[in-house]
């Protein structure tokens, strides 16, 4: 469904949508939908999947995890996962505000937190929960924010559940942020505080902003700045430590978010920043307090992760090297890319909801890689997006790019 369709079908009834929306899904089942896809083994830059409409697993080259670093299948990180199960268990037994919090959350909380440069930590179990946490626990109707128009969903649902005042701004236009701000302000009660969260590592295109320039604007205004940088953490900096870290601003940000299930390899999140204010999250925010605590093999992978991000620095720098490389081989096959400094590479081909059916030939010929399309996105600008990880060899490259540039050739959209 291209997006001219998809936008069509939002405005239709709800049982006029359910049943037009439910018989295309049927349809594209029997295609070989994309979505739902199960996997079948450790993930890794090779797994085994299957299609909603059979009932075997084939190998695939894996082009769209998230694990930049290699780190969901690495052998230290699952004997320390192993050992935690024997010590600690298995579940949590409750949220962190009664009885699901222990020591091993603790010295995570305040590991992850030095990361930023920051005081302390809340852990929470993913990175939407982390974003309706710190918007829920932090602000109410007598408060605005201003977020990136690039922002997770997650982000935009967390303001409207919260009922909270808001504008969103270009990151591109940080001139017309200021300006913003200054008619807020305005406009606004004495006594609003203002809040204001933006992309470290965009996720859909991988690239980095004037995060130096922002933070300078929001600081005028006094704003509260909250960086979600849930592709920066073991992407980007020397060491891997994230946006602030590459563009030497630790600790000015008040609150980072960022999660564990990306370049760490497991699962969960975290909110960083002051006493004060995480003090405010672990006490009033509901999705912190009435949410289980995340598990003791979990807590055990991301400390274990933390431990690899520090001793293998150079597993961020191959992860750069392999991006450089796939970037280069792109262009010079004449293909429309963005050139970011993470593991994220968008690839835009011609025509309107094509990327849907290149996505699917790739998928037949073995290659599993994600696309962007609306309302991801708007319209006209969708794409495949690529996940580079720092252990894709040079063949596993080369056999992607002559698969992409094999299908799009095929079908006229190179």
């Amino acid at each position: 469904m291209d997006s001219r369709a998809m936008i069509e079908l939002e405005r239709m009834p709800f049982q006029q949508r359910l049943d037009k929306q439910y018989s295309f899904y049927e349809t594209e089942v029997q295609k070989g939908f994309m979505s739902g896809r199960q996997g079948h083994g450790p993930v890794d830059r090779k797994m085994k999947y299957k299609d909603l409409n059979s009932d075997e697993f084939r190998e695939v080259l894996v082009f769209g995890s998230n694990s930049y670093l290699g780190m969901s299948n690495d052998p230290y990180i699952k004997s320390k996962v192993v050992d935690a199960v024997n010590e600690y268990g298995i579940g949590s037994g409750g949220s962190p505000a009664f009885s699901g919090y222990t020591k091993q959350h603790r010295d995570l909380e305040l590991r992850l937190a030095k990361l930023a440069e920051h005081d302390d930590a809340v852990l929470l179990p993913g990175g939407y929960m982390a974003n309706l946490c710190w918007v829920n626990g932090l602000m109410n109707r007598n408060d605005v924010i201003v977020y990136d128009k690039n922002s997770h969903a997650s982000v935009i649902n967390a303001i409207k559940m919260t009922n909270v005042p808001f504008y969103s701004f270009d990151p591109e236009d940080l001139d017309s942020l200021d300006t913003l701000f200054q008619k807020i302000k305005e406009r606004s009660k004495p006594g609003t505080q203002l809040f204001s969260t933006v992309e470290g590592v965009r996720s859909i295109d991988g690239r980095i902003i004037d995060l130096k320039r922002y933070i300078e604007v929001c600081k005028k205004h006094d704003v509260i700045t909250i960086l979600d940088d849930a592709h920066g953490l073991g992407t980007v900096g020397p060491t891997g430590k994230g946006t602030l870290e590459h563009l030497d601003l630790q600790g000015q940000v008040d609150l980072r978010m960022s999660t564990c299930s990306k370049a760490l390899g497991a699962q969960g999140a975290f909110v960083s920043g002051s006493k004060k204010l995480i003090f405010l999250l672990r006490t009033f925010s509901f999705p912190y307090c009435f949410t289980s605590g995340l598990a003791q093999p979990t807590i055990a992978a991301i400390d274990a992760a933390l431990d690899l991000l520090e001793k293998e620095p150079q597993r961020v720098q191959k992860l750069h090297d392999n991006v450089k490389y796939m970037q280069d081989r792109l262009e010079d096959l004449g293909y429309k890319i963005i050139r970011g400094e993470t593991g994220i590479i968008p690839v835009f081909f011609k025509g309107d909801g094509v990327v849907q059916k290149l996505n699917r030939e790739l998928y037949n010929r073995g290659l599993f890689a994600n696309i962007m399309e609306y309302p991801m996105v708007p319209p006209g600008m969708e794409r495949l997006r690529l996940s580079i990880m720092s252990t894709h060899t040079i063949d596993e490259m080369d056999q992607c790019i002559d698969l992409i540039d094999e299908v799009a050739t095929e079908m006229g959209i190179k």
